[in-house]
């Protein structure tokens, strides 16, 4: 990804010149009129699919509330230092910027937020983090792919009503992508026929049930030849049409009433189930996340929930890369001294990892199977780069 490629050259203090094309030169009728590179209508769409609520929101949602469900934390050997970040993240809310980063990067395919400095003698220190559109945003490469800044456009683009940022004045977010591409993947984007499709079935079912839900009921008045008066036929039809639920009808003997639709609607659970099924599949998350699952047993949600735990995992993993490069290292001006890390997802496996490693230390305890080093590697702790007990695996 370039933003973070760019910040990690940087950070090693050279630069880069790639040899190689991130993809082909091609314009369509759009870039004659626009100076964009995205159209602002189709952003606005995916937009309007996540703010429309319903299963999509919720499936959206689960990815941050699954990422920060257990929490983050500081990690590092000067415990100084450490605590002098943790208290700096928590005025700058980081949680907070964690929660639009993750909506917006999947709403989206990227989050652009501003890393907003102070006056005089905070000029160069980051006093807020301001979440800001991610449609108004385009990613600013040279030929080969490289990031030089980023751009905002007030008016949607079609004008030059732009504002040029330099990399280091934004937090840019991304967790999906394809290769040579500057901008993230959209995972309401991808899933957009799903989508799409869903909401027409519902309309369909919500028409079906409006229009065949209540019975309707075929009245015949008198007796065969006779030629009964306009009037009586609208008054049956006027009282038939004020019935209510469990009214009971009165009338002589020469007429007779059927129900017709008796049946009412049948099936829609089967419609409905489908398309969230296939809504779950296309957005990646469990279908008990989106109220199915009643028919599955306890085992097939149980795998179904640690793979999603496992996809959890890495876009913390991801997210943990992006925050320490461009945020972290200028909170302390010690790249790599302090890094950000999110608690595992899932507790259970975490006391396995642990039993694990201690298994494996005490296997043979006159020559053990691993170091310390590599304990503390595998538990992700900080590693003691002046201890080794010379034992290998």
């Amino acid at each position: 990804m370039p933003s973070r490629l760019a910040q990690r050259l940087l950070a090693l203090g050279r630069a880069s010149k790639p040899r190689t094309f991130p993809s082909a030169q091609r314009k369509s009728m759009r870039d004659l009129f626009s100076r964009r590179d995205r159209s602002l209508k189709e952003l606005e769409e995916l937009e309007t699919r996540y703010l429309q609520g319903g299963p999509v929101r919720e499936a959206i949602d689960a990815y941050a509330l699954m990422v920060l469900s257990n929490g983050w934390y500081i990690d590092g050997e000067d415990e100084t230092l450490v605590q002098q970040v943790e208290d700096r993240l928590n005025e700058l809310d980081l949680s907070g910027s964690l929660w639009q980063g993750i909506v917006d990067s999947l709403v989206f395919g990227d989050a652009f937020q501003e890393l907003a400095t102070g006056a005089g003698t905070r000029a160069d220190e980051i006093v807020a983090i301001i979440p800001r559109p991610a449609k108004m945003f385009d990613i600013v490469s040279d030929e080969y792919g490289m990031l030089t800044g980023f751009r905002q456009f007030r008016d949607g683009g079609l004008r030059e009503d732009f504002i040029d940022l330099a990399p280091r004045d934004m937090l840019h977010i991304s967790l999906f992508h394809v290769g040579g591409s500057k901008y993230g993947l959209s995972l309401i984007a991808s899933a957009k026929d799903d989508i799409d499709r869903d909401a027409r079935m519902i309309d369909s079912l919500v028409a079906s049930i409006e229009a065949h839900g209540k019975p309707r009921y075929h009245a015949r008045v008198g007796q065969p030849g006779e030629d009964v008066s306009q009037t009586v036929l609208d008054r049956i039809a006027d009282q038939l049409d004020q019935l209510q639920t469990n009214c009971e009808l009165v009338t002589c003997r020469d007429t007779e009433i059927t129900v017709l639709d008796s049946a009412g609607v049948s099936n829609t659970k089967i419609y409905s189930d489908l398309t969230i099924q296939r809504l779950a599949c296309a957005l990646g998350v469990p279908e008990e996340i989106l109220g199915l699952g009643r028919g599955s047993t306890e085992a097939t949600a149980t795998v179904r929930q640690k793979v999603f735990e496992n996809k959890i995992g890495t876009i913390q993993k991801r997210l943990e890369r992006e925050y320490n490069a461009q945020l972290i290292d200028r909170l302390t001006g010690r790249p790599g001294e302090v890094r950000l890390k999110f608690n595992d997802i899932s507790p259970e496996d975490e006391l396995r990892e642990v039993q694990y490693v201690t298994s494996v230390l005490n296997a043979d305890p006159i020559r053990p199977l691993a170091t310390r080093k590599w304990a503390q590697q595998r538990l992700r702790l900080p590693v003691d780069e002046e201890v080794d007990d010379g034992f290998a695996f």
